[in-house]
């Protein structure tokens, strides 16, 4: 039986093994802790894991969907559609460019985007002319869907590409939540035009803060590669001499190598991450099954979950608990 915790939570507690501390400090020691060759490192190590042909280092999984975004050339003529189920972020990069997010429903059991939630959103809020879809209250342009694979389950992404191949649109996966998770045999990665990754402390794997953005169009990778950094048009570490370009206004969103390091060796980590988490997500299920007025999150169908978040819901009939109270009485413990 659970009893109630006593002591302090914390929001985030990562594993952090003595390898990864002593790469980090050896990246110290060296004197290049801006991004050089451990960022390329971890980029190559990360597109060789999950299949893709390229991966970009960034400092936040918010930097790789606005820079997915801007690479499609999103402006404030567009719009885009994404889970009305989801963290700020995921909409906030739509209004970077003034343009509109278009919020879609989600299935009641994974809180995800569905072909069918999509659908019915494009066919209540859209309309097709000529080739493009417009959004009918604004009139603008959709662009883009932005499918969100949240707690770590993917979302049916063979349903929502072919919606986004009808309509003429670029997919941009927010997985913030959903690495390592597996659908149908194929890693997380590779499904859309751009996938976006999150290495915050609570994430599966963490640099600190970081993000990653892997993709299979080298033109989207050139394009992300050049505005991370101030539009610049030479990596730090490829530069010859002082002399470089500002070709575009970019923006600053590299990766540090002391970040880099640390997420060099937690992907060689990632799988025994993943089984632990793997194993405390069934030790959950089985102590909370004695209890009926929960609903416990359940195993991700024609995949492998990531277990980023074990969700449970209370079922406010045959509990009979009020929602506000229940979240007082947690402030008693858990």
């Amino acid at each position: 039986m659970i009893t109630a915790r006593k002591t302090f939570l914390p929001f985030a507690l990562p594993c952090i093994s003595e390898r990864a501390i002593e790469e980090v400090s050896a990246v110290l020691r060296s004197g290049w802790i801006t991004s050089g060759p451990k960022v390329k490192e971890f980029e190559e190590e990360f597109a060789r894991y999950t299949g893709a042909d390229y991966a970009l280092a960034l400092n936040s999984a918010t930097a790789g969907l606005h820079l997915a975004l801007e690479a499609i050339g999103m402006s404030r003529e567009d719009a885009a559609i994404c889970p009305a189920v989801t963290f700020t972020a995921t909409a906030e990069v739509i209004c970077y460019f003034d343009a509109e997010p278009i919020l879609t429903d989600v299935d009641p059991i994974f809180n995800l985007m569905t072909p069918e939630t999509l659908r019915a959103t494009i066919n209540r809020e859209c309309v097709y002319q000529n080739g493009t879809l417009f959004h009918k209250k604004t009139g603008k342009t959709v662009r883009a869907i932005l499918p969100v694979h949240l707690a770590g389950v993917i979302c049916d992404m063979e349903g929502i590409l072919e919606i986004a191949k009808e309509y003429h649109l670029y997919v941009i996966e927010d997985a913030a939540h959903a690495f390592p998770a597996v659908h149908k045999g194929r890693k997380i990665g590779t499904f859309g035009d751009f996938t976006v990754f999150s290495f915050y402390a609570t994430k599966g794997i963490t640099t600190g803060e970081g993000g990653m953005v892997t993709t299979n169009h080298s033109h989207f990778a050139e394009r992300i590669k050049l505005m991370r950094l101030h539009g610049i048009n030479r990596e730090t570490y490829d530069r010859p001499g002082w002399y470089y370009e500002v070709v575009s206004p970019g923006f600053k969103y590299n990766m540090a190598d002391v970040a880099a390091a640390l997420g060099i060796v937690q992907l060689s980590e990632a799988d025994d991450l993943w089984k632990r988490r793997i194993a405390i997500a069934e030790l959950y299920k089985k102590e909370f099954s004695d209890l009926p007025f929960l609903h416990l999150p359940l195993n991700a169908p024609d995949g492998e979950h990531s277990w980023h978040l074990f969700r449970v819901e209370v079922d406010r009939v045959s509990s009979k608990i009020d929602r506000d109270i229940f979240a007082s009485e947690l402030k008693n413990g858990i």
